[in-house]
């Protein structure tokens, strides 16, 4: 071979090499610059695109907020597309897609019939209160965020964040209630859980019902009533169907979990790992503040909507609250004893 074509042939491999190298080798491999890899991630939820849904919509704007944060702070190292309105599948769909790494990100609750533990989150009257919620789960170093992180791990994934989410009231078509006694006559809508069925089944007519279908049952009373949340109960328009909401607070529900994929989180670089965790945790804290502005502003829109709100007592909320605590040993049961205990351990913990 003549030299003026060995010098062409070595250039070429050079350039071959030069490109490459500047393209990232399609991953991340090791002793490679992280700087020079773009991870692009897709994140899923139930929750409204906030572009459409704006109002009493903190889920979804906190989610927003988490995807702009991360692709400012990192610079667009890390580029988060997000779906929501459950474009790519309802919450079990999208909790058993993280765990096959088919799916990047998942914002929203995995569910117990997934994994009983996950149960633990819906136990009744768990916390009294937002306060109690940031000591025991909704903090990087609460006792029971840490326990939810070994469960996640354990299923392929990995915790990033939690939510202060919201309490769920009673919402009904008929008639006011203030006791356990008053849901006797309804037909109740409940969300397909465990223990949300130990709760509701022995005190009403109870029904497992997907959410896209509340309106149309109250619409058509194949359902009287549903336990959910007060700014829900405005987002959701259910005001123009019914004029009764009673503040029985049962249930916290953890719906504000921002959770990662096992292999695409263990891909990142310890940087990019602490920009996502503080950028999650800042989206948390968005999430907690709109959810408690849109509070205060739920009960007088839906009494001017023409809601009556029934504001309990304390002692009427004692009752709701003996009544849930009639069900601790069934419930330990359905969680598993040992997570049922742990839970209750670290609850007190926190306090």
């Amino acid at each position: 071979m003549s030299t003026v074509k060995k010098t062409i042939a070595l250039s070429l491999v050079v350039c071959m090499m030069f490109i490459s190298s500047a393209c990232g080798g399609g991953g991340n491999p090791a002793g490679s610059n992280s700087e020079e890899v773009t991870y692009t991630w897709k994140m899923g939820t139930i929750y409204n695109d906030p572009a459409s849904r704006p109002d009493y919509n903190s889920f979804g704007l906190s989610m927003k907020k988490f995807v702009e944060l991360v692709n400012e702070k990192s610079e667009g190292r890390i580029v988060i597309e997000p779906y929501y309105n459950s474009i790519l599948g309802a919450s079990q769909e999208l909790f058993e897609q993280l765990r096959r790494g088919e799916l990047e990100v998942f914002y929203g609750q995995p569910m117990a019939n997934v994994d009983s533990r996950f149960g633990a989150w819906s136990i009744p009257y768990l916390f009294s209160d937002y306060d109690a919620v940031t000591k025991a789960i909704a903090s990087p170093d609460a006792p029971l965020f840490k326990l939810s992180q070994e469960w996640v791990r354990e299923n392929n994934a990995e915790l990033i964040a939690v939510g202060p989410s919201v309490f769920r009231g009673f919402f009904n078509v008929k008639h006011p209630v203030a006791t356990v006694q008053d849901l006797r006559d309804l037909k109740v809508r409940i969300y397909e859980d465990p223990i949300v069925n130990l709760f509701w089944k022995d005190i009403c007519n109870a029904t497992s019902m997907p959410y896209s279908e509340v309106y149309t049952g109250l619409q058509t009373k194949t359902i009287d009533g549903l336990e959910f949340a007060d700014t829900s109960v405005v987002s959701s328009k259910y005001y123009e169907l019914g004029n009764y909401f009673t503040d029985i607070n049962w249930q916290w529900t953890s719906g504000g979990n921002i959770i990662i994929g096992k292999k695409f989180w263990d891909q990142l670089p310890e940087d990019l790992k602490e920009i996502v965790r503080e950028c999650a945790w800042e989206a948390m804290e968005y999430q907690g503040i709109e959810e408690k502005k849109n509070k205060e502003s739920a009960y007088s829109t839906l009494r001017e909507c023409g809601v009556e709100i029934y504001e309990l007592s304390d002692e009427e909320r004692q009752g709701w609250i003996d009544y849930a605590r009639s069900l601790d040993s069934r419930i330990r049961e359905a969680i598993g004893p040992e997570t049922y205990d742990a839970v209750v351990e670290a609850v007190k913990l926190a306090k």
